[in-house]
């Protein structure tokens, strides 16, 4: 029930690490940097979409239905929070 939310929390995690070492080895701007936490935000949005989707075929199925929607529900705001704190990297801010 909690995958989605598993994946942004490791997200959050993924992406504060990288951009710590990109300040101290290089800049956090630097375009190599930057590219690894894009690339680590979509490895990380994939997965999230994938638990939605594996969610949202639990409750087409009518199995375990409440939990379903909580498995949903978590992986869908996922799915927005991940892009969401992707957004400064893609803009460059």
């Amino acid at each position: 029930m909690t995958g989605g939310l598993i994946v942004w929390a490791v997200h959050f995690i993924g992406v504060y690490l990288i951009s710590s070492v990109a300040d101290v080895v290089a800049t956090a701007d630097d375009a190599g940097w930057r590219m690894a936490g894009l690339a680590f935000s979509g490895l990380c949005a994939l997965t999230a979409a994938a638990s939605l989707w594996a969610a949202l075929r639990r409750l087409r199925d009518r199995k375990d239905a409440f939990a379903g929607q909580i498995a949903a529900f978590g992986s869908g705001v996922a799915v927005i929070a991940i892009v969401w704190q992707a957004l400064p990297t893609v803009i460059g801010h």
